[in-house]
């Protein structure tokens, strides 16, 4: 089971990642983790790992922790692990469309 720092940390990368609203929930699921959740419906958006009431993930970001963490450092980043394979997207892809990924790191 992974630590709460561990939930501190990705919880702390969202906040700075995703600082503007997008309309939509975005779920980081950690393999073997806890999952985050990233609601971008509200201005800043909100980081929990408790689902928002009444509505589920638009679209959730999965694979290994540290992947998931280093996704979040930046749009070049994300787009490295996505294109290796190292997280995989599912759900809504205009979430993505939608998102303005700020520096973390």
């Amino acid at each position: 089971m992974p630590d709460k720092n561990g939930d501190e940390e990705m919880k702390a990368l969202a906040a700075k990642t995703f600082a503007m609203p997008f309309g939509a929930i975005l779920q980081l699921a950690p393999d073997g983790g806890h999952m985050i959740w990233v609601d971008g419906r509200s201005n800043p958006p909100t980081i929990s790992t408790n689902a928002p009431k009444n509505a589920s993930a638009d679209c959730t970001w999965r694979g290994a922790r540290e992947s998931l963490l280093r996704a979040l450092e930046n749009e070049r980043a994300f787009g490295s692990a996505f294109v290796s394979g190292r997280i995989t997207i599912s759900g809504d892809m205009s979430v993505m469309a939608r998102l303005q990924m700020e520096g973390a790191r």
